[in-house]
């Protein structure tokens, strides 16, 4: 059974590798880190933005830098996060991706349809915000980003998976929760979606994992996993290996 574990930020890594190595005993030897010389090179170019890499990524860089075994590069087909497609990508002082870090925004995985994720920097953030291209909300932080990664590989060892996916109400006209049981009108805000899965799944007695946020509610056991995303409506990913539970 996996065991996502949580922890201090400094020993970040080894508690990603030994969560992931419970049911993955293989992943760790695909993993190959960033050289000091691409640490350094991509510290130089943070440098002229009054910016230092996070220290959470700097521990993904000197561990799983070059090579991350599949862990984010997953996130689509042809993902591409591997510190020299970083700096590739910062080589060019005109580029797209140096005006993004003029505001602060630094790309550290893109995909050739135009999407990309990005960190939000500042000097005082050691563990940033995930934001997408458009600089909307993915997660709270880069370590629950990794566990979320880590979370879906842990998904697709399972038999079985089902993925729902509904759109709040669409009456122009509110309903009152009492009117309408299942089917909640508190869907304008990702936290009134959250507010509703909260209380639906304290109802059932079921405990959130810690690397959930504010708009994916995650579970897991070592019979199923889990997730439900309020980021636009609301979408349910389910996996085990029992085909009367599924």
């Amino acid at each position: 059974m996996a065991e996502f574990q949580e922890g201090t930020l400094d020993i970040l890594m080894e508690r990603l590798c030994s969560s992931i190595s419970g049911f993955d005993p293989e992943w760790v030897t695909r993993c190959v880190p960033a050289t000091e010389e691409q640490i350094q090179q991509l510290q130089d170019i943070l440098a002229e933005y009054n910016c230092t890499i996070p220290a959470a990524y700097l521990y993904y860089l000197r561990r799983m830098g070059q090579n991350d075994g599949g862990l984010l590069e997953n996130e689509w087909d042809d993902c591409e996060v591997d510190i020299g497609t970083v700096l590739k990508f910062l080589s060019d002082k005109d580029s797209y991706f140096r005006k993004e870090l003029e505001k602060g925004f630094f790309l550290f995985s893109d995909h050739w349809a135009d999407a990309g994720f990005y960190m939000k920097l500042s000097a005082a953030d050691d563990n940033p915000m995930v934001t997408d291209r458009e600089g909307v909300y993915v997660t709270e932080s880069f370590e629950k980003y990794l566990f979320r990664k880590a979370f879906d590989m842990y998904q697709r060892k399972f038999t079985y998976s089902d993925f729902e996916r509904e759109s709040v109400c669409s009456d122009n006209e509110k309903k009152r929760i009492e009117d309408c049981r299942t089917c909640p009108y508190c869907g304008d805000t990702v936290e009134e979606r959250m507010a509703f899965i909260n209380q639906m799944a304290e109802s059932y007695g079921i405990k959130k994992a810690w690397f959930s946020d504010k708009a994916h509610f995650i579970c897991y056991s070592a019979s199923y996993a889990f997730e439900i995303s309020v980021c636009d409506g609301y979408s349910i990913d389910f996996s085990c290996n029992d085909d009367k539970l599924w």
